[in-house]
């Protein structure tokens, strides 16, 4: 190893959850940012900003820990990137429970039972699902969304399936740029 430090999982973990405060705040923003874009059309852009300075600083932060904490790969730069995330996820889905127990009041059920009144978009589902009978689909997808709890967790869900996928692209982004010792030794 050459007097390299090895790598820290603990220091990692308390500097993710840092950091993952940090970018659930921000996609907790993009995400009342995207509730509220009905009323407001520019906060729709704004939510999607959001969502993406959310990975580049994500990655940033790692970035500055890989050069200021202890080097890291690019495997550790992904499980930092990873423990990032879902310490986000915690933040984001109070924020989002919270939002759809005390703030929406049914306005986004309403919102999709007007869109799915709309011909074309029955029509749409009919030729999604391959079946004439989408009633009940839409019940069920309709329920769930009524209730905060089950609508929190499909967005878990969803969450946790951006996070594997932005893992990458995250971790690519902290390991650009060569370490401080790196350049000294040259």
């Amino acid at each position: 190893m050459n007097g390299e430090k090895t790598f820290d999982r603990q220091q990692a973990r308390a500097y993710c959850m840092q950091y993952g405060a940090v970018i659930g705040a921000v996609c907790s923003l993009s995400f009342l940012c995207a509730m509220y874009a009905g009323r407001y059309a520019l906060l729709g852009l704004i939510g999607n900003v959001l969502g993406i300075y959310a990975v580049w600083t994500a990655g940033r932060l790692i970035r500055r820990f890989r050069l200021t904490v202890q080097p890291l790969g690019f495997g550790q730069s992904c499980y930092m990137a990873l423990l990032t995330y879902l310490f986000a996820i915690l933040v984001v889905g109070i924020v989002q429970y919270t939002y759809f127990r005390y703030l929406d009041s049914g306005r986004m059920v309403a919102q999709v039972e007007q869109l799915i009144a709309l011909p074309e978009y029955h029509q749409l589902l009919v030729q999604m699902s391959g079946t004439e009978d989408v009633d009940s689909l839409i019940t069920s997808t309709l329920d769930i969304m009524r209730q905060p709890t089950q609508m929190t967790i499909q967005l878990v869900w969803t969450n946790l399936l951006l996070s594997l996928l932005l893992t990458i692209p995250t971790a690519l982004i902290a390991i650009t740029g060569a370490p401080k010792e790196r350049k000294e030794s040259h």
